[in-house]
């Protein structure tokens, strides 16, 4: 009885510290994002204040209008994220089809410089992209944010696509060719709908890399015109912009941008976290 006692106190000593520990790592996190967003609702004054306020006086709303101004980025951006939120897990599950369904010559040797590519780090490709865009009279133009969308993405998210397809039973393949259906009707028909979670994780993962992406709008990008979001929130809040002493404008945008991943993590929280099942058919 008494050792029954000692191992619930225990069991709930342990559980209390686990929960203590969450919190204290959740506050952790949770105040950059707090403090960030305090300062956005501040005046000039207060925000550029030598002391330090963690609270507004006054809820400054009006800081926001500043995301007005930049309407036309936003477009910019959306078309890019759209588009290869779009294409790019179509095409990469094209790509990731043969290698998981057929037997081909030369598959592993194709496969494995597939995936020797993820070995390259992102700088060894830029001043070749650079070169290819320029060749193609990219250069400038929103269309080389968006064009790799119709070749499959990354060697990672093939990867994944190609994992997930390889369990989905074959005998769905083999019922479907029975009935008198193609590879198209197969794939269409009955693998992208069985993908349907995998296709969705990699969207979430395109949207989010696009819609925060810096370094490419910024290689590639030159009139102002074309700028994403992300370009022109730099050259408008950079330590040389013409907005640069404006800090809870800078705020209010830094806010702003963070709105889209908050609303995809809430929405698709349970596909990001747990809902992705290397299979195509739940047991």
């Amino acid at each position: 009885m008494m050792k029954t006692k000692k191992l619930t106190a225990f069991k709930i000593t342990a559980r209390s510290l686990r929960y203590l520990l969450m919190g204290v790592f959740a506050l952790f996190f949770i105040f950059p994002y707090f403090y960030m967003l305090t300062r956005s609702l501040m005046s000039l004054s207060e925000v550029n204040s030598a002391s330090f306020l963690l609270f507004p006086s006054q809820l400054h709303f009006e800081n926001y209008k500043v995301v007005i101004d930049y309407l036309p980025y936003l477009r910019n951006t959306l078309i890019v994220v759209v588009i290869n939120g779009f294409f790019i897990p179509v095409t990469g599950a094209m790509i990731a089809f043969p290698f998981a369904r057929y037997s081909f010559k030369g598959k592993k040797i194709m496969f494995a410089l597939l995936m020797g590519t993820v070995m390259l780090p992102g700088s060894v490709t830029t001043i070749p992209l650079y070169v290819l865009y320029s060749k193609l009279g990219l250069l400038d133009r929103l269309a080389s944010q968006w064009v790799g969308a119709f070749f499959g993405g990354s060697a990672m998210q093939i990867f994944l696509i190609v994992q997930f397809m390889r369990g989905v039973p074959k005998e769905l393949d083999n019922a479907a060719y029975l009935d008198g259906a193609n590879k198209f009707v197969v794939f269409t028909r009955i693998m992208l709908p069985l993908c349907f979670n995998i296709l969705v994780y990699t969207s979430i993962g395109v949207v989010l890399a696009k819609w925060n992406d810096f370094t490419g709008p910024l290689v590639y990008l030159r009139s102002k015109q074309n700028y994403t979001m992300a370009v022109a929130f730099y050259y408008e809040f950079s330590q040389n912009g013409v907005n640069a002493l404006f800090v809870n404008y800078k705020m209010a945008m830094t806010t702003f941008m963070t709105i889209v991943p908050l609303l995809l993590f809430f929405i698709f929280q349970k596909t990001m976290i747990g809902g992705i099942k290397v299979g195509g058919l739940k047991n």
